[in-house]
């Protein structure tokens, strides 16, 4: 497996519409706030305007936090225009290896123990795998649950960072994190929060393991 220089941040803000009006403030706030990895979605968005915004926003995450690691869930040429990693769909073929040396991690969606195996054979960065609890953008799908995501991280090995997606709150994150995943990824949970600073941190604490006592 190819990995990025550096252990992977542990919260992914899944920025979905993000060429929307206003939605760009809000991702350079959540980076502001502490927010290191980011995930750009907008699969409504015309090609042109896709590029446009991504490249500005791009370049605005880096101007405030230049370690942030940004993927795109789009093109792979785009991607690789932007230079930055790209995340496919669960049913989106590999077209060439991913890019060795990259500083942006470049993983794949996965719903099934079939597609970690494949996930992990192509050589990506990590996996995301969901979801695990009910969600809006999932209706009248019945979620994994942490026993399935258990077996989603056993199948994936201890070299493979699994992170959990799919319905997350705050007090959902330890049994992810129980469950052998290596991070969480939060669509509704940051992008719609009344909150933002508040959300990044009751995200960010309940990922930060305790102090072990003197």
């Amino acid at each position: 497996m190819v990995m990025t220089s550096g252990r992977l941040p542990s919260l992914v803000l899944i920025a979905d519409g993000f060429t929307r009006s206003g939605q760009d403030q809000r991702i350079v706030q959540a980076v502001r706030f502490g927010v290191r990895w980011i995930i750009l979605r907008d699969r409504d968005a015309r090609p042109d305007i896709l590029e446009l915004s991504a490249r500005l926003l791009v370049g605005r995450v880096r101007k405030v936090a230049p370690s942030t690691r940004i993927a795109l869930n789009g093109p792979e040429d785009l991607a690789r225009r932007l230079e930055v990693g790209w995340h496919r769909r669960s049913d989106q073929p590999l077209s060439r290896a991913p890019v060795r040396g990259r500083s942006s991690p470049e993983g794949r969606s996965t719903h099934t123990l079939s597609e970690i195996r494949q996930a992990k054979e192509e050589g990506v960065d990590y996996i995301l795998f969901g979801h695990i609890f009910d969600t809006s953008s999932h209706p009248g799908e019945s979620p994994r649950g942490l026993s399935v995501l258990a077996e989603a991280c056993q199948e994936a090995g201890p070299d493979m960072p699994v992170i959990a997606i799919g319905g997350i709150t705050p007090q959902r994150v330890s049994g992810c994190l129980d469950a052998g995943a290596g991070g969480v990824a939060v669509l509704s949970g940051l992008m719609q929060a009344p909150n933002l600073f508040q959300a990044v941190d009751a995200y960010m604490q309940a990922l930060t393991p305790p102090l072990e006592s003197e």
